[in-house]
């Protein structure tokens, strides 16, 4: 939701003083969300890979592999390599929403045409409309993070469910 520019200019000191703390706090709060989110997609990544190693070692020091295992095996890997590709746009992502108010967005028209006596006190306003509008980015940015990673980690789990399930028909019905 997108506020005019000018949505706080009504608000009095006292409110004011309160929602822009407020917003700090928010951007606080949406910084460490999208760090923390960065931060379980770097570990799930590292289990991912540890895995795909590991399958890679036991299926190179095998001189004899059971054909089915060896299937399992490399569906595992491709499964888990689909996970790992659904984290790199959290893990690779530069996306941070700008905390700070540029100047043309404190400094617009309707500063210019103001008549109040303080000045200061509509830069705040317009301040506290940006700030707010960087508290919405946050949010969409955690949104898209948090997504990503559930998506991958019902791969990273669900691949080797899926397969145990596979494998147990296909075992049943070969006999």
């Amino acid at each position: 939701m997108n506020l005019p520019d000018d949505y706080f200019l009504d608000t009095d000191d006292e409110m004011l003083a309160y929602l822009e703390n407020q917003a700090k706090i928010s951007i606080n709060e949406g910084q460490k969300g999208n760090e923390n989110n960065r931060e379980k997609a770097y570990r799930l990544l590292n289990y991912l890979i540890l895995g795909i190693g590991s399958i890679a070692l036991i299926l190179l020091n095998q001189p004899q592999i059971n054909p089915i295992i060896g299937f399992n095996a490399l569906l595992l890997m491709v499964g888990w390599t689909i996970a790992i590709l659904e984290l790199m746009p959290v893990i690779l992502s530069k996306t941070r929403p700008i905390s700070a108010n540029l100047p043309q967005f404190l400094y617009n028209e309707s500063f210019k045409t103001s008549t109040e006596q303080n000045k200061l006190g509509i830069l705040r306003r317009y301040e506290l409309h940006n700030l707010n509008q960087s508290v919405l980015d946050l949010i969409e940015i955690n949104k898209t993070y948090r997504k990503q990673a559930d998506r991958a980690i019902k791969i990273a789990v669900g691949t080797p469910v899926l397969l145990t399930i596979l494998t147990a028909i296909l075992i049943h019905f070969i006999g």
